[in-house]
């Protein structure tokens, strides 16, 4: 049943900045005075209920994050420069959100592929008012990347000008976490400045002190992929499971498949399993003849039967659909839902600026709500 009533719009950007950290992060802001003033106080202000943090804890986080993601603190110090506003606040608010968005990806090896090209497709589902921004970011002395922002100077997904991808999917994500650590968003930013492949990939994201419940899925040009089943659940319950393709297949929706990662899988809910078997099933049936439209049809398919959804204000609505060509470097992304919206191409030496995409959508409500969201 659709439900269109006070329906806002879905307004996306593609920013294009390059420079210096401080020059990408002033870059940023300067684009939001001027055309997105009021989502200033989204990134300026703490959570409803709560206060920033002393400056001497708010410093030890800094500190903590620079060392995973050189240069990351530069950026907001840029964008905070440029909003006068202590950068502390700032990442203040966002190390103390955590998100808990609904996501599918898979990887289609070169085997099961027509065309001999190496793909990852990604869909994300969440609420209307979410971070839409498409990011393609030149900073001196690193690769180039693209992907879309969460927090900002963090990164929800991405491919750099190696042709590393890495995107991610919640898990748990009813599940408080514990300890102390970066969240996913500042491991996949870290991912796509430092690392070339999977392997330097997975010795980063074992070192770094981790704080997230999330499926992190991460290919290469030399045709790797896995995905890292990582579980924050206190000090004495952390683990990060490996996951390979099956088949030169891989699948993950909002659930560890895992069988090192049983006892967490909470919150392992009846929706996240259609759409894993949607995905899986889809693809076997399909190898070895998978190609580009194959996956766009894929994408566009909606629930039970694929992954795209129009539940926006369950928070299950399908904001963008990703395909990276690995081989050939390049990503297609569908903003909005896919079944609805035009698929662009997207270059990493796209010319510096900002455009808007409004995309179409319409808001449809659960029919049974009981069994989407029964837990496994």
């Amino acid at each position: 049943m659709e439900n269109n009533d006070q329906k806002e719009p879905m307004i996306f950007d593609i920013h294009v900045t390059e420079g210096t950290h401080y020059e990408v992060g002033k870059q940023r802001a300067i684009t939001f005075k001027k055309h997105y003033p009021e989502d200033i106080a989204y990134y300026i202000n703490p959570l409803e209920g709560r206060d920033f943090l002393p400056a001497a804890e708010a410093h030890k986080r800094m500190m903590m994050i620079d060392k995973i993601c050189p240069g990351f603190t530069d950026e907001i110090q840029g964008f905070a420069d440029e909003v006068n506003i202590e950068a502390e606040k700032i990442l203040c608010y966002a190390n103390s959100f955590h998100d808990s968005p609904n996501c599918c990806q898979f990887a289609i090896l070169p085997s099961n592929t027509s065309d001999g090209h190496f793909y990852v497709g990604r869909s994300y589902e969440y609420f209307v008012r979410d971070e839409r921004s498409l990011c393609i970011t030149r900073v001196k002395g690193k690769p180039k990347h693209m992907g879309f922002s969460l927090q900002n100077a963090g990164r929800m997904d991405g491919m750099n000008e190696y042709g590393l991808v890495v995107s991610m999917s919640s898990t748990a994500y009813l599940k408080p976490l514990a300890g102390y650590g970066c969240e996913f968003w500042i491991a996949i930013r870290a991912i796509l400045d430092r690392c070339k492949d999977v392997y330097e990939a997975q010795c980063l994201l074992e070192e770094m002190p981790l704080c997230t419940n999330a499926n992190i899925l991460v290919a290469d040009a030399s045709n790797n992929v896995s995905i890292f089943e990582i579980a924050s659940f206190s000090e004495h319950k952390k683990r990060i499971a490996v996951r390979k393709p099956v088949g030169g297949l891989i699948v993950s929706t909002n659930h560890y498949v895992s069988h090192e990662m049983e006892e967490f899988d909470e919150h392992h809910f009846w929706h996240s399993e259609m759409r894993y078997s949607a995905v899986w099933n889809t693809l076997l049936r399909e190898s070895p003849n998978l190609d580009d439209e194959k996956i766009r049809n894929l994408l566009s398919t909606k629930y039970p039967f694929g992954p795209c959804c129009h539940f926006y204000s369950s928070g299950m609505g399908t904001l963008r659909s990703m395909i990276f060509d690995i081989t050939d470097k390049k990503l297609k992304v569908s903003l909005g839902p896919p079944d609805m919206n035009p698929w662009y191409a997207v270059d990493f030496d796209e010319p510096v600026g900002m455009k808007e995409i409004v995309c179409e959508y319409e808001n449809v409500i659960i029919d049974n709500p009981e069994q989407f969201w029964r837990e496994m």
